[in-house]
């Protein structure tokens, strides 16, 4: 029974070293910002089979803009996105991610103490 516990132990430790923890938006491949609670406006939503094809998402929570951003980025490419580009400054920070035919297009910026996360995906031409 000792034997059982540490090796349950050890999974949700190894689980959560490895992004499992991460929310994802409507068992989507979008993750949702970490501690950000539900999603503030989610418009033009189209997904299957686990994959959001096209919408925008806008997320509204407080940190540290650059560390939020990092770790959202971080979280996105452990669901298999890949990082195109960033521009990170003291109270915007913009990127653009890519998976398969898709293109995500990240604005988190800051303003007394909130961050408002904005995440667009919508299909590459």
């Amino acid at each position: 029974m000792k034997k059982l516990m540490a090796v349950l132990a050890a999974g949700v430790l190894v689980q959560g070293c490895l992004g499992g923890g991460a929310q994802l938006y409507m068992e989507t491949d979008v993750v949702e910002p970490k501690d950000f609670g539900d999603v503030k406006i989610a418009k033009d939503i189209s997904k299957s089979g686990g994959i959001m094809h096209a919408g925008l998402l806008e997320y509204s929570g407080t940190g540290e803009l650059v560390q939020v951003y990092r770790e959202y980025v971080a979280s996105m490419k452990s669901q298999g996105w890949a990082g195109a580009s960033d521009d990170i400054q003291a109270t915007k920070a913009v990127g653009v991610l890519r998976k398969d035919n898709r293109t995500c297009a990240l604005e988190f910026t800051t303003s007394g103490g909130t961050i408002r996360a904005t995440i667009k995906v919508t299909q590459t031409k």
